[in-house]
């Protein structure tokens, strides 16, 4: 499924937004969103990124928790750690986790009954 066009739809950025913040949540992590549609992706990849990389670098299960918890495809994730051209680790897997999260917010939508 192509979810790149839902990029540019504000109801779906504004759930992915939000299903972002509840999962970081229950990891006693704290993410923001203004709602801006124009800069949404570049607003939640900054939020994201940062936070990734502190997990990197001091609780890697945490990271993998999360990972889980979102269901970030894993041979992705070990395609990025292992891919030596990667200029930032954090901000690709932030990348994979905002892309997964409009993902799940897209097929929810496209597969529920309509009349609800």
């Amino acid at each position: 499924m192509n979810i790149i066009p839902y990029f540019n739809k504000l109801d779906y950025i504004n759930a992915t937004a939000q299903q972002i913040i509840r999962d970081f949540d229950m990891f006693g992590i704290e993410i923001r969103f203004s709602g801006d549609p124009e800069n949404a992706y570049n607003e939640l990849l900054y939020q994201v990124s940062p936070h990734i990389a502190k997990l990197i670098e001091s609780d890697y299960k945490k990271l993998l928790n999360l990972l889980y918890r979102i269901d970030v495809n894993e041979n992705k994730i070990l395609a990025i750690v292992s891919d030596t051209t990667v200029n930032s680790l954090s901000e690709a897997i932030a990348d994979l986790v905002i892309r997964r999260e409009l993902q799940k917010i897209v097929i929810r939508r496209h597969y529920s009954p309509k009349d609800q």
